[in-house]
């Protein structure tokens, strides 16, 4: 294990390393294309060309730091996303009091152009995966060699497509109009101006189309893990993002594909599992470094470094559940009880109420933080559960099948968490919007993106009181890092964001 990670960060950081580095100057102007030599020597075999691919995945879960202290602010995929979305969705408040900050300024939509630090580093993680990304698209596409055979180079075509897509998907729901940058070559990126956000969801659209295509049914490619995407990610990601585009015929369609694959998923019977490497549900999840290589987190997903006090019961916590995600919980529902904690832990002279105590806890922390130990928890990125959710919401809206099959969508995820069946005349729409709210709370800032794709986040968000008063509608989407404004002439600043 030892000796696969230390491979990994070196194609990482030193292959990809000098690249990556640039990009830290300029995140859409990157000078170092992949040169005809580093593409003949990654690209020699399938083995070489695989591990190339698998940097991508590294860079998602783990930056492109060596090491840091701290993912869950620098990495938009491990860790930030859930916390600057769910700060901003009012899932979670920070403990701390303190009227600064970036908790504070994402807890209270008071965002300004340059207090806080969050949209610099989900805009930076994010185009330096896709960097990556870019380069390995240009490699497989120029490597000549005979040892790279064509099946080898469908299968990681799709997945370098997959994981392009995905940034893009959470680079435009933060931002909306980003630079659509699909090259390397720093005379086709260096002034390149926002993209309306329409034709960042083509270019999404058509590379997973692409990864449909080209990855495999299995999960051969990571020794069955489900840490790598394959088709049936492809599939789930393309239903989510069918249903944010409303093509809701499709969402439901592609979200029913991967429902009726009951060999690969199933719902997991008990909360407390759905997390786990083991994990049935899991479509697809991203795995972190273990054992004596895992860095300063043991083996831990960082989500759960974030999150859990440590010691869990008698430490702090950094945020607690706000008012209106505990209240959204029905009576003796198992995911308040299974997916949330409590800590008896306050900081010295600040007193908090009970109810400040309880934090998210969908994961845990390595027992003893023994350097030696193996993952329990990967972390999820897709999972059964959200696709019937989607095919829910999907028919609700139109798809075929009916209010009837909707609501047996949402009785399989209330079943699990041992609530009582739905009232007679209820609402649906209201009702799939609530249970989405309690089944991904805490997960990738689904809640901040289903209030403003619903047209529902100013109502909602505006009546919260610790987001009164309400700033303005432009804080659902975050500003443009000034620092990229600075480089370019061509890149605008979302409206609402003035200098100051």
């Amino acid at each position: 294990m030892f000796t696969h990670y230390t491979f990994l960060r070196n194609l990482a950081f030193v292959l990809f390393g000098g690249l990556l580095l640039v990009s830290c100057k300029k995140m859409v102007s990157i000078k170092a294309p992949v040169s005809s030599l580093t593409t003949e020597k990654i690209f020699a075999n399938n083995q070489q060309a695989n591990e190339a691919v698998s940097g991508i995945y590294l860079s998602l879960i783990s930056g492109t730091k060596r090491i840091s202290t701290n993912l869950g602010w620098d990495v938009f995929s491990a860790g930030l996303t859930t916390l600057a979305a769910g700060m901003s969705a009012g899932e979670f408040y920070p403990y701390s009091t303190a009227s600064i900050g970036d908790e504070y300024y994402l807890s209270t939509n008071a965002l300004t152009f340059n207090n806080t630090q969050a949209p610099t580093n989900i805009w930076s993680s994010a185009y330096k995966s896709i960097y990556i990304a870019n380069s390995v698209v240009e490699g497989i596409e120029a490597a000549a060699s005979n040892n790279f055979s064509d099946s080898a180079r469908k299968v990681l075509m799709g997945e370098a497509k997959f994981l392009r897509a995905f940034c893009y998907f959470y680079l435009t729901n933060f931002f909306g109009d980003v630079p659509l940058s699909l090259s390397t070559d720093f005379n086709a990126t260096a002034l390149l101006p926002r993209a309306p956000q329409q034709q960042v969801y083509e270019q999404i659209l058509q590379d997973l189309l692409a990864a449909e295509q080209l990855l495999l049914e299995t999960y051969a490619v990571s020794g069955n893990r489900r840490t790598r995407a394959n088709k049936w990610a492809a599939k789930a990601f393309l239903a989510r993002v069918y249903l944010y585009l409303k093509n809701y015929e499709q969402a439901a369609a592609k979200a029913t594909e991967v429902i009726n694959n009951t060999s690969l998923f199933q719902l997991e019977p008990l909360p407390e599992n759905v997390f786990k490497t083991t994990s049935r549900e899991a479509i697809w999840q991203l795995r972190q470094a273990e054992g004596s290589n895992s860095g300063l987190f043991y083996g831990d997903v960082p989500e759960a470094d974030e999150f859990i006090p440590n010691p869990p019961n008698t430490s702090s916590p950094w945020v607690y559940i706000s008012d209106e995600l505990r209240n959204a919980f029905e009576p003796g529902d198992l995911r308040y009880s299974k997916w949330t904690d409590s800590t008896t832990g306050i900081l010295p002279g600040m007193p908090v109420p009970e109810k400040a105590h309880r934090y998210p806890a969908k994961y845990t922390r390595n027992p003893g933080r023994l350097p030696a130990s193996v993952p329990t928890q990967y972390l999820m990125v897709f999972r059964l559960a959200e696709q019937y959710l989607i095919r829910a919401e999907a028919i609700a809206n139109g798809a075929p099948g009916g209010e009837p099959e909707a609501l047996k969508d949402l009785k399989k995820i209330r079943d699990r968490a041992n609530i009582d069946d739905l009232p007679a005349g209820v609402n649906v729409l209201d009702a799939i919007a609530k249970e989405r709210q309690t089944e991904l709370f805490a997960e990738w800032g689904a809640r901040w993106f289903d209030l403003k794709r619903t047209g529902k986040a100013a109502a909602v968000l505006s009546a919260v009181t610790m987001k009164n008063p309400w700033l303005g509608d432009y804080q659902l989407l975050y500003p443009i890092p000034q620092i990229e404004l600075d480089k370019t002439p061509f890149l605008l600043q979302n409206p609402g964001y003035t200098q100051q």
